[in-house]
């Protein structure tokens, strides 16, 4: 939709044509994409038009370094395309060592299942998700590499509410039990299929409580740093 993408993206009446030219060439002659793929990610992403050529080359390279199949890289950039803006020289690296350090072995693979991980925030994203797997799962790094999908979801909101409840509430054995089943379904489902509950009512009033607990902790923990502040 022009009307929209010019709505959202106003400069790309300022670009010339011949740089949306050679992009758009780039693009079916590198990634073997489709006319009507490049429009859907000049909609989707529209500063794509303003980033160098040079840049995604280096992003497209680096992901064969990484030995993601040439299969995927269309699909991938055509889903994700705000990861040609990615710096490989900086935030990539940064997550492909966190990841080839926490045991991922095959990281074209990984990355393949779970293409965002390379935006992702290794110190306030990956870390605190990691290390709060290890805590609660007896095969962290077997389970990772199984299910990449993790690191997709909100820590405190889907990751901790499922597994305190699992473990607290119904006393289930959580170290042992398979994240994606913890974790894929909604959460109607969640409380029937995994916790056994009759329907999901139980569990949106724990999921309830427990953000109005949160809420009021980080009032306090505010609370707090202001009366210290008076104090000094």
């Amino acid at each position: 939709d022009l009307s929209k993408t010019l709505a959202a993206f106003p400069q790309i009446l300022m670009i010339k044509k011949d740089i949306v030219t050679q992009i758009v060439d780039f693009f079916e002659e590198e990634l073997y994409l489709s006319n009507e793929d490049v429009a859907k990610i000049i909609e989707t992403y529209p500063t794509i038009l303003q980033t160098d050529l040079a840049q995604i080359r280096s992003v497209i390279d680096y992901m064969r370094s990484l030995e993601v199949s040439e299969d995927a890289l269309g699909s991938i950039f055509r889903a994700f395309p705000a990861l040609l803006s990615l710096d490989p020289e900086s935030s990539m690296k940064d997550v492909v060592k966190f990841l080839e350090d926490i045991g991922v072995t095959n990281i074209g693979r990984f990355v393949t299942r779970l293409p965002p991980v390379l935006g992702y925030s290794v110190e306030k994203d990956l870390i605190p998700k990691w290390e709060y797997l290890r805590s609660v799962c007896q095969f962290a790094s077997f389970e990772i590499g199984r299910f990449p999908a993790y690191f997709s979801y909100p820590l405190e909101r889907r990751i901790k509410s499922r597994y305190e409840y699992l473990r607290d509430v119904k006393r289930f054995p959580v170290q042992l039990l398979p994240i994606d089943e913890i974790l894929r379904f909604g959460d109607d489902d969640f409380a029937t299929e995994v916790a056994k509950d009759d329907d999901g009512s139980i569990y949106a009033k724990y999921i309830r409580l427990r953000q109005e607990k949160l809420k009021l902790g980080m009032k306090n923990k505010k609370r707090g740093r202001k009366d210290n502040e008076k104090g000094t």
